[in-house]
């Protein structure tokens, strides 16, 4: 039976390039495409793919969080990060969050393939640079695990608020995206700031970014 393969990536023409290879291969099937992280997961939750390749930087919920939250509906999903950085703030987030791969955009064709089986079959599989930042000492797959850090401390809902803030919207246009009152909006903000202990929407995005949500 082929694979079964979600495709996440805001960018169409990546999509198509990325479709384009995975189709020469009778044992890969593409089920589902998503454009942003939030239709990443609930393909996910719809299609449970063997394995979901997902960009890391999507808008409205980062590749990671939706990692994140698509291992919680789709627990034997396994999970390709897709991304044009190999900075271990990106690669050691994608490991705590769930993914059991981290392949680099400029990778060729048969390094994607090759990838996708790896992490299908539980292995895991890094891009020779990113492989090389574990072999250097640089990062440490057991730190992936620490959990002293107040973002721990947002629940999935906050996190997406958390990353639409940061991304410049206001409370009522996150509000319209995501079909919540404005005071569910203005309350999440409020405890994101709190648990964040931040004190400004400046100190908010430059946080967002020194973590990698926002680029």
């Amino acid at each position: 039976m082929p694979l079964r393969i979600l495709l996440a990536d805001d960018h169409t023409l990546m999509r198509q390039g990325l479709r384009h290879i995975l189709e020469s291969h009778a044992d890969l099937d593409i089920v589902a495409e998503a454009s942003s992280g939030i239709e990443a997961v609930e393909a996910a939750r719809e299609h449970k793919p063997d394995v979901a390749v997902v960009d890391v930087a999507m808008k409205e919920l980062n590749g990671i969080e939706a990692t994140a939250q698509i291992l919680k509906h789709s627990p034997h999903t396994a999970v390709l990060m897709l991304s044009m950085h190999s900075d271990e703030r990106y690669v050691m987030r994608a490991v705590k969050a769930g993914a059991r791969g981290y392949l680099l955009k400029n990778s060729a064709g048969d390094e994607l393939v090759q990838a996708i089986y790896a992490v299908q079959k539980g292995l895991a599989f890094f891009s020779p640079a990113v492989a090389r930042l574990f072999q250097d000492g640089g990062l440490r797959l057991k730190d992936a695990s620490e959990v002293n850090d107040r973002f721990e401390l947002l629940t999935d809902r906050e996190r997406q608020i958390y990353q639409l803030l940061a991304e410049g919207n206001s409370n009522k246009d996150i509000a319209n995206r995501l079909g919540l009152s404005l005071h569910t909006v203005e309350t999440h903000r409020w405890r994101v700031m709190e648990k964040m202990d931040l004190h400004s929407t400046a100190e908010l995005v430059l946080s967002a970014v020194r973590r990698g949500m926002v680029i």
